[in-house]
């Protein structure tokens, strides 16, 4: 199913599904007791990007509830980026491939919830309804989530209802709610202390797996001392995508200026095995001999490893640019659509690129994501995109390029 067609189901069915649940909450709750939590579940079902931002949340709930057996619940899509993380216990996947696929991959991930008996459910996503219906019929106890909306039934549904603060980076608002669940601080007077306390895993590829990785790029023609410079073009077709990218010259031309940065170095455009086409049509507009293709060519896994080769990754606000932040690679990000207030890259050297605030054609949770400028997001081009020069992200480059790396600001180290 395509993610239109998923929002449609869950907005029209969610409603109704959520609104019997929450009657139904509502009368147990005078009747229900609290048990101790041995058992949490996080879900988060859109984007590998969000999923690696919701990581300190996961090393909070390790912290905090030390001896609590972890569960994670997610798209079948995501599931190479927990293998990656290991930060839960269990993982269960739906597969929204086809309606039979969600339907038959839904009741076995309940049942196995329920099978479980797990205590505590945290919704992760902003206005979804179908974590909440899972949770539900997981027979999970105590649910907390994000109460964003009029919607009624939400808030009777929510035992912790988490207060959205747009004002923060989305890693901030995913950890809060771990906060509020383990303080019942409403306020939130004592979430800066907290919040200091959790950074991104650290993860350190071996040598073993960066000669693998240099090994693999010698067959394009990569020498192993060769400079890599990474450009990620892409970004997800299900939500604006024109107004998200730049023109392809503008890659073009990126790719040019850093390949003309040393003698040696190779720009390296990558993707999934479906943006190959459109990522060679960037390609072919470089002027340097020394940009490449290797859209589709490279796993989850080897793609991390490059991110950790790289002297400058520069990326559309999408889950490889998060990806990086693993290997607290330099990064730039460039943000056409959404505001890197929200999700700026995380590291000890990273910047992000933007238009003015009010250029940005925001889509965000208080719309549902449906609407940017008055139209459906479907039809938003990247007018604002156009306004961010080449000389803008090339000023912000050749500051990274210039400094050290600074000792490790993420935290356990791991290969």
């Amino acid at each position: 199913m395509d993610v239109a067609l998923m929002r449609r189901l869950d907005r029209v069915l969610g409603d109704a599904a959520c609104s019997v649940l929450a009657t139904a909450h509502r009368l147990r709750k005078p009747f229900a007791s609290t048990r101790p939590i041995k058992k949490i579940v996080v879900m988060k079902f859109f984007g590998m990007g969000s999923i690696i931002v919701a990581s300190r949340s996961l090393a909070a709930l390790r912290d905090r509830y030390p001896d609590a057996e972890l569960h994670f619940v997610t798209f079948k899509s995501n599931k190479a980026i927990l293998d990656i993380l290991g930060m839960t216990d269990h993982n269960h996947y739906v597969d929204p491939s086809t309606p039979q696929d969600f339907v038959k991959t839904t009741l076995a991930a309940a049942h196995d919830l329920r099978k479980a008996r797990c205590d505590l459910v945290l919704d992760l996503e902003f206005f979804a309804k179908f974590p909440l219906v899972l949770g539900s019929l997981a027979g999970i106890p105590q649910k907390a989530g994000f109460y964003l909306t009029s919607e009624s039934w939400r808030r009777e549904l929510l035992d912790i209802a988490g207060f959205y603060n747009s004002y923060f980076h989305t890693s901030d608002i995913f950890l809060s709610l771990v906060y509020l669940v383990a303080t019942g601080d409403y306020y939130y007077t004592g979430f800066n202390e907290f919040s200091a306390k959790y950074k991104y895993p650290r993860i350190d590829p071996s040598d073993l797996e960066r000669a693998a990785l240099r090994n693999k790029l010698a067959g394009v023609g990569i020498k192993p001392t060769d400079a890599l410079y990474v450009i990620n073009a892409n970004t997800s077709p299900d939500l604006a995508p024109e107004a998200r990218k730049w023109p392809k010259e503008r890659y073009a031309a990126l790719a040019d200026e850093l390949a003309a940065t040393t003698p040696n170095a190779r720009v390296l455009f990558i993707g999934a095995p479906n943006e190959r086409t459109y990522v060679q049509s960037v390609v072919d507009l470089c002027k340097s001999g020394r940009a490449h293709n290797i859209a589709g060519d490279i796993s989850l896994r080897e793609l991390l490893v490059l991110f950790a080769e790289s002297k400058l990754v520069v990326s559309n606000d999408s889950g490889p640019m998060h990806l990086a932040c693993l290997v607290d690679a330099p990064i730039i990000g460039l943000f056409f659509a959404d505001t890197p207030t929200l999700f700026a890259p995380l590291g000890s050297r990273v910047r992000s690129v933007a238009p003015s605030l009010y250029s940005i054609p925001l889509f965000t949770v208080y719309n549902g994501k449906d609407v940017a400028v008055g139209k459906p997001s479907n039809e938003v081009g990247n007018t604002a995109a156009c306004t961010v020069s080449l000389d803008a992200v090339m000023r912000e480059a050749r500051e990274l390029l210039s400094m050290r790396p600074s000792a490790p600001v993420l935290a356990e180290v791991r290969s």
